[in-house]
């Protein structure tokens, strides 16, 4: 399944199915160095991640998009229950944005729900769900690998 988009007003909804158990998806957002391999929109050639994964922790992130430069994010956990939920909120420029990530067990895979609210206008929103739409393919892809590995 590719990933399915809602936009409504300053509000992104993005759900993707995964083909991997939910601890193993959610673990892929708890570490800098998983992070790093598959954050990002097609388009970033380096991206650089710091965070302390605990309510209250912090993160930055820092991408190089090819024709774009650099763009980081900065932003602290709200909540984290493993391995359903991480919510968060970032600094997105101006704006003060509030994401929450589900992680729902399906069969054997995992749905992912990542709500984004506070985005400061529609073609935000339309940027960032393309560039976390482009993130869920390579998470996609990283976790078809690691399952081939785990096989062998």
């Amino acid at each position: 399944m590719k990933s399915h988009v809602d936009i409504s007003g300053n509000r992104v909804q993005i759900t993707r199915v995964f083909d991997a158990p939910r601890e193993l998806v959610f673990s892929w957002w708890t570490q800098p160095e998983k992070l790093q391999q598959w954050s990002g929109c097609k388009e970033a050639t380096k991206c650089e991640i710091e965070m302390d994964f605990r309510v209250g922790g912090s993160f930055t992130q820092k991408m190089q998009i090819a024709g774009a430069g650099e763009f980081s994010l900065a932003g602290k956990y709200d909540e984290i229950v493993e391995p359903e939920k991480i919510a968060y909120h970032a600094s997105m420029g101006p704006a003060l944005v509030r994401v929450v990530v589900e992680f729902l067990t399906e069969g054997k895979g995992t749905r992912v729900v990542l709500t984004q609210e506070g985005l400061p206008d529609e073609f935000t929103c339309k940027a960032v769900s393309q560039g976390t739409m482009e993130s869920f393919d390579k998470l996609d892809a990283v976790l078809a690998r690691q399952a081939i590995v785990n096989q062998s």
